[in-house]
């Protein structure tokens, strides 16, 4: 089998002629449109078809098949090879190839290799590994929020270019970046260790972050020994979790080819762990920042005034349903945007939950209907199951409750995903309050970990059980 390797070339470069060149089992190529150079290519001949892309049975049952790719380290050869090829020709020409976004091509060299090869190329991409679905509402508030510092203008650059890094596996590079967003913020111009470490133990919203990070990675199941974050230890103080960052940072910045710790570049993955925890703080930083400015008053007022004059709005009907015969309410709701989107329809729960609440009908309502007023159409449900209309309207099991699952769906990338997650919950009975509490809870989990997050349904569960308590899910009408 033949596997070529291709990085698209990202500058304006005119090459009049190519055509292959060998040296031993590889082949280097150039790949024009016109005699303007597209992409620059190295082919590996005799590689094993073991490499080869195939499908397998998916052990996860809402996924029907897997694919699985196996490039035999061919990307990470052909990357060097380039380097080394674009490193002597900067003298007389400039190439910038995109190292991030390889192209991999399998071609068979015999009849017998053809069958085999399931895929004949794949492109990994960043272009949508950052991708959400966004709601114009969140974007054109945050252009109605106020001026902002120039240093959180800088810092953030920062945070964005590591987020970038870090998708693609550039995982020191990632880390560096979001270092460069803590020396930004708060280091005010310190370079020295002894220096930082004082400065960044000083700033409470830092050391929250960073304990808020220490928990969920210990928390979350890391099966690879390469995301294994070992830095520090759980428990160890602020100052000292702080000052291993920093070290790190000395490590990882100061490159150094004599340095017997050098890091290689083409062995990132060993710092996978500590790009990720390093993300993680600076990314609840960040969100914090950016919920605060969006879900001020000012702007959402400025731009729903904007939004209903100039026609931009869905009226949605909501009606209640409560397990007393009383009177359940009927909410006529307006909202500043012409697309209903599952964000939208998050947005009406929580002001039906509200309004409930106000009027005193949360602890014995047991489900919401939401519709488009105009088109006459479902929006979205909640479903109580059968126990909120018992006699005792309670979840009593036979074993205690420990937790509670929540089991959710959510559109990305033109793909729907299938998430799982915990909240602790140390009760032997729940009500129908305290399970809208438990639903509200869930809701603001998903959204604060990513909050363009699209939830098309949701389902919580006491325990480990099959049956769930409550269901959420949106209609036909809502995209993504």
């Amino acid at each position: 089998m033949r596997v070529t390797v291709a990085f698209d070339v990202k500058n304006y470069v005119e090459v009049m002629e190519g055509w292959p060149l060998m040296q031993e089992n590889m082949t280097f190529s150039l790949e024009r449109e016109g005699n303007v150079l597209k992409r620059v290519c190295l082919s590996f001949s005799g590689v094993s078809i073991a490499h080869a892309p195939t499908f397998r049975q998916s052990s996860d049952t809402s996924v029907s098949m897997e694919l699985k790719i196996s490039d035999g380290d061919y990307v990470n050869i052909a990357r060097k090879r380039i380097m080394n090829w674009q490193a002597v020709v900067s003298g007389i020409q400039i190439v910038n190839l995109d190292y991030d976004s390889p192209e991999i091509r399998y071609h068979a060299e015999s009849n017998e290799e053809e069958p085999r090869i399931g895929v004949k190329s794949f492109k990994s991409s960043y272009d949508h590994a950052l991708n959400s679905s966004c709601d114009f509402e969140q974007i054109g508030r945050a252009f109605c929020a106020r001026q902002i510092p120039d240093d959180r203008i800088e810092s953030t650059s920062h945070y964005r270019e590591g987020r970038l890094a870090f998708e693609v596996g550039r995982y020191v590079d990632a880390y560096n970046n979001f270092f460069l967003f803590l020396e930004t913020r708060y280091c005010d111009g310190k370079t020295k260790t002894t220096q930082q470490v004082e400065l960044l133990t000083d700033e409470q919203v830092l050391r929250s972050s960073i304990e808020n990070a220490t928990k969920n990675m210990a928390l979350s199941n890391q099966t690879q020994s390469y995301e294994k974050f070992d830095l520090f230890e759980a428990d160890a103080s602020h100052k000292d979790k702080i000052k291993s960052l920093v070290l790190l940072r000395g490590k990882l910045r100061h490159h150094s080819l004599k340095s017997p710790h050098r890091w290689d570049p083409n062995q990132q993955d060993k710092y996978k762990g500590e790009a990720q925890f390093l993300m993680a703080v600076v990314h609840h930083i960040v969100i914090e920042e950016s919920l605060a400015e969006i879900y001020a008053p000012e702007p959402i007022e400025q731009f729903r005034e904007q939004s209903v004059n100039s026609g931009n709005e869905v009226k949605i009907r909501l009606k209640t349903h409560r397990v007393k015969k009383g009177r359940a309410l009927v909410l006529e709701m307006s909202y500043p945007t012409t697309v209903v989107s599952s964000r939208l329809c998050l947005t009406a729960v929580r002001h039906a939950i509200q309004a409930c609440a106000r009027d005193a009908q949360l602890a014995d309502t047991a489900g919401f209907e939401a519709v488009h007023i105009k088109r006459d159409l479902e929006i979205f449900t909640i479903d109580f199951d059968v126990w909120a209309y018992t006699a005792t309207r309670e979840i009593e099991p036979l074993k205690p409750i420990e937790f509670i699952r929540c089991s959710f769906e959510q559109f990305r990338t033109d793909l729907i995903t299938r998430h799982e997650f915990s909240i602790p919950c140390r009760s032997s009975k729940l009500s129908i309050l305290d399970v809208w509490k438990l639903l509200s809870c869930s809701f603001d989990h998903i959204e604060k970990r990513d909050p363009t997050a699209r939830i098309m349904n949701l389902k919580l569960f006491v325990n480990d059980g099959a049956k769930a308590i409550v269901v959420y899910r949106v209609g036909a009408l809502v995209k993504d």
